[in-house]
């Protein structure tokens, strides 16, 4: 990545709980935090496929309750070709997406060159693969997307810190 990160893409699945989870975090931090490091920063998601065509209930909430966003008109996406070569960064929420998106998408110069784990772009410790949150019990679904949003946090942090390096 030699040029600053404008674009930034969280995929996961199926586009309707950790991926709209760590984009509307990344949009609150945005909002709320780092408007003017951020002000030409833009955060999307998208999934392989996306069954609910919304974000799950629990996400909503979780974004409503912990970041003050509202969710309730989130219309998830399945990712393109066109949205891909869009994007500076792409973080991925486990290692069998960014294995899919190899495979998916092996026409997309240097797409694997802006794609990595969210987890791993955060530099966090330990387990990097977020497990799917869906069926899962509340106090499940609520801890996983927490470790989202520490990985979007750190990722957020990090991404300022490169765009500031490339001044």
């Amino acid at each position: 990545m030699s040029n600053k990160i404008k674009n930034v893409l969280f995929i996961c699945f199926g586009n309707t709980a950790r991926s709209p989870a760590a984009e509307g975090i990344a949009k609150a931090l945005k909002r709320d935090k780092y408007s003017e490091e951020l002000k030409n920063v833009d955060f999307d998601s998208a999934g392989f496929f996306n069954v609910y065509k919304t974000a799950q209930p629990e996400t909503k909430k979780y974004l409503k309750e912990h970041w003050n966003i509202d969710f309730s008109d989130f219309k998830g996406k399945i990712m393109d070709e066109n949205l891909l070569k869009n994007q500076d960064l792409i973080l991925a929420m486990q290692s069998r997406h960014l294995k899919r998106l190899r495979r998916k998408f092996k026409n997309i110069n240097g797409l694997m060159e802006r794609a990595y784990l969210l987890l791993d772009y955060a530099e966090e410790e330990g387990e990097h693969d977020i497990e799917d949150p869906v069926n899962l019990s509340v106090e499940e679904y609520e801890h996983l997307i927490s470790i989202v949003e520490q990985g979007v946090i750190k990722s957020v942090q990090r991404i300022i810190k490169t765009n500031l390096d490339k001044n």
